[in-house]
């Protein structure tokens, strides 16, 4: 299993995952498939592109050289905020799940950012209906300090999401 920072030329592979995970899985994520299927290939290029690493990016895991499982994240603006990143959109397909590639896809991320040298915080936002999600990224070490209620809208229906942040000492 390789873990590696994705680039420009990992657009067309990386939208297959994301668009499964949004079909998949649509009340994890704040975007939809229906709006990401729009994406030209250059969208998704421009998306992975590397001209601001510090700043965002994703990172996927590779099985025979197919992606089975991302991680982005994106660190927040303003002079007092960029000590803070936010991870999103992860995803592991259901033939990978159990296997470890979450947790070190988490722990690549992590491992990156602690690198940047000025990160000391990395928060993220869960669904409260999917508790393995939340038990996943507690045993990750993030610990709950908030929730939002009606954070996603799926058609009537609403979903919480549960705050949660990880501190670098």
């Amino acid at each position: 299993m390789e873990i590696r920072r994705l680039g420009p030329e990992d657009a067309e592979a990386f939208s297959v995952v994301r668009l499964e995970a949004l079909q998949k899985d649509p009340d994890a994520f704040g975007a939809t498939y229906e709006d990401e299927k729009k994406r030209t290939l250059e969208e998704w290029k421009e998306r992975l592109s590397q001209t601001s690493p510090s700043e965002s990016g994703f990172f996927g895991a590779f099985s025979d050289g197919e992606i089975v499982g991302t991680i982005g994240f994106f660190r927040h603006k303003g002079t007092k905020a960029r000590h803070k990143v936010a991870i999103v959109s992860m995803y592991v397909r259901e033939s990978h799940r159990g296997s470890g590639l979450a947790a070190g896809l988490m722990n690549a991320a992590i491992d990156y950012l602690r690198g940047l040298g000025d990160v000391d915080q990395v928060q993220l936002a869960v669904v409260t209906t999917n508790p393995a999600a939340v038990r996943f990224y507690e045993k990750m070490g993030f610990a709950t300090y908030g929730f939002e209620k009606r954070a996603l809208r799926v058609g009537d229906q609403y979903f919480d999401e549960a705050l949660m942040y990880l501190l670098f000492e």
